[in-house]
């Protein structure tokens, strides 16, 4: 987002340079893309312990306060299934960690002590920067690790918030930035409420991976993209946006029972169905899920397997995927999907939304039905603005699908409403208003009277 938005051409447009570490700057498409003058690409400079991972992996648990997370509280039962012996261990630091403030603060000084940073010394020495950027405040080891590095070195840091989940299901911050740019009002509340973050050095920016789709639909051919890929025009075209495997092993299943009502005459007309793998099935652990949607490809199924093109960053797709997907769900009579940012993209677009909150046909754990996403705490406000329509049963859906096939202007208020609670405002100005405000923060740095204004953005 940070990279392959306005927010880092305006930034080389105003004279910044850029340093970007990354896991991937080896990569030789990444090396070609960010070819640039003013762009410097440095390799992270660490592996991480096995000690530390699983550190991190339980902290999210233990420390947050239970009486304030419904997330954390409802990842909490799942891990009971899934890892009884974690699941004991943070109960057990959660009873204490999570409830007695100073405690906490003082076992996240001790993880910062005994995991500082240092391997980021010699690359901040060196450059000398004016700010440190990071995607998140802590929650992913690498920004943990280049914050307490910033904080040491009296470096000025931000975090950009990528997600609109991070401050609630990801637990306390973790290497905490000096100034915080969040999407809006909401995540301002989050960040004061669940991580004791100062008011005053949260800026509201908006999120700058959504401005392309404003104003998107009066320069789109929804006709000429549909005929272009086999779709009849009579058709309804139902995308259908799958998430991460591990959250959802079962999802495989609730797309057949899609493709069965499909086939069996349940929907007005006839329809195509369009699934859109989630970016993580491509090469990292849970790539062996593939087939068992490519084994659904027909002439009414269109499986599409996202373009990932890093080896070391299994989410990483090029540019041009963003206008894909917005032309694909611009082309939508309906979008789908059981718990995913993809109903905000939907949202921006004014495509009718769907959720999911069934498991298919066979029964499965509660700790991973998909009713379970309906009490997280970032999707149960999602759903209380009306804009998506909520699936309890197959029978639902399919009414859904007849309502929105009928009259795609239903709901649109809520979609609306979604829009303001999640952004503030869409006006696709969010790319414009954070490279402002990094480029007002390097100046105002402790190297503010120096011509040079580096940055250096962790992509993590």
């Amino acid at each position: 987002m940070l990279l392959r938005s306005e927010i880092s051409e305006r930034l080389l447009a105003d004279g910044a340079r850029l340093i970007i570490c990354s896991p991937n700057a080896d990569e030789v498409y990444f090396r070609e893309e960010f070819d640039h003058p003013q762009i410097e690409l440095v390799k992270m400079p660490h592996s991480f312990s096995k000690l530390e991972m699983q550190m991190m992996n339980i902290r999210q648990y233990a420390l947050m306060n239970p009486k304030l997370g419904q997330t954390l509280n409802h990842k909490q039962e799942a891990l009971k299934t899934q890892n009884p012996k974690r699941y004991r261990i943070s109960c057990l630091l959660n009873s204490v960690l999570g409830r007695v403030t100073p405690i906490r603060h003082l076992y996240m000084w001790a993880e910062g002590a005994i995991f500082p940073g240092t391997e980021f010394d010699p690359l901040l020495h060196q450059h000398q920067p004016n700010l440190v950027v990071t995607g998140t405040p802590g929650f992913n080891a690498y920004d943990a690790h280049l914050l307490r590095a910033a904080k040491r070195l009296r470096i000025p840091s931000v975090s950009v918030i990528l997600s609109w989940d991070n401050l609630t299901s990801k637990g306390v911050m973790n290497g905490v930035p000096v100034h915080l740019i969040v999407w809006s009002d909401l995540m301002a509340d989050d960040a004061m409420k669940y991580h004791d973050y100062p008011r005053e050095r949260i800026q509201w920016c908006g999120a700058a991976q959504f401005d392309h789709y404003f104003n998107f639909r009066q320069h789109f051919d929804r006709s000429a993209w549909r005929t272009e890929r086999g779709i009849p025009a009579d058709a309804g075209l139902i995308v259908y946006g799958t998430i991460n495997p591990p959250i959802c092993p079962h999802e495989p299943q609730i797309v057949r029972s899609i493709i069965r009502q499909m086939r069996e005459g349940q929907f007005p007309r006839t329809c195509h169905l369009w699934v859109r793998l989630h970016p993580q099935v491509v090469k990292g652990d849970s790539r062996h899920i593939i087939q068992p949607y490519l084994d659904m490809a027909a002439e009414d199924v269109h499986i599409e397997v996202p373009p990932v093109q890093s080896d070391a960053l299994s989410w990483d797709l090029p540019k041009s995927d963003a206008i894909h997907l917005a032309k694909t769900i611009a082309a939508a009579d309906i979008v789908v999907t059981t718990s995913s940012t993809l109903s905000i993209d939907a949202a921006c677009l004014d495509t009718p939304i769907i959720n999911i909150f069934y498991d298919g046909d066979t029964s499965v754990d509660a700790a991973v039905s998909t009713q379970r996403f309906k009490k997280y705490t970032h999707y149960a406000r999602l759903l209380r603005t009306g804009g998506i329509a909520i699936a309890d049963r197959p029978e639902q859906f399919a009414e859904f699908v007849r309502r929105y096939l009928n009259d795609p202007s239903a709901d649109r208020a809520g979609r609306e409403a979604m829009l303001r609670q999640e952004l503030n405002e869409f006006d696709g100005l969010a790319s414009a208003r954070t490279a402002s405000a990094l480029q007002l923060l390097a100046r105002h740095s402790r190297s503010a009277a120096s011509n040079d204004r580096d940055l250096v953005l962790s992509k993590a």
